[in-house]
């Protein structure tokens, strides 16, 4: 079930967002870093199921996740620093910027949901090897 809805959130969260104000796109650019590393393992749930690949301590970014714990503290400070991303980019000067801002708080909302999903996808998967 959690996977399910997982996949029906995804693409809302990652999908380019068609922004009409060029200072949003660069903020939304200069997030791109971030995005890229929160994409990792949530794109790997949604095409196999798990991201347990994270756990093999392969790749640097990911050597001080041991368990879902560690994953969350990691998944917060990414969400974290995206939404202080978007922060700086505060106040808009126009309805486009305030639009373009909309939309990317929506998908930092529903990135934060995936997060929270796939943390119960690994405490599950752990409990059941």
């Amino acid at each position: 079930m959690a996977l399910e809805r997982f996949k029906e959130l995804f693409w809302d969260a990652f999908h380019r967002p068609n922004l009409g104000s060029s200072r949003i796109f660069e903020t939304w650019g200069n997030l791109e870093p971030t995005n890229d590393l929160l994409s990792g393992p949530l794109f790997s749930i949604y095409e196999n199921g798990n991201c347990d690949y994270i756990f093999l301590k392969q790749e640097e970014h990911f050597q001080s996740i041991t368990s879902p714990d560690d994953l969350m503290d990691w998944f917060q400070d990414l969400l974290k620093h995206y939404a202080e991303g978007l922060q700086d980019a505060t106040p808009p000067v126009s309805e486009e910027e305030t639009r373009d801002l909309q939309l990317l708080d929506y998908q930092l909302d529903i990135k934060a949901e995936l997060c929270e999903i796939a943390y119960e996808i690994c405490i599950e998967r752990l409990s059941t090897n």
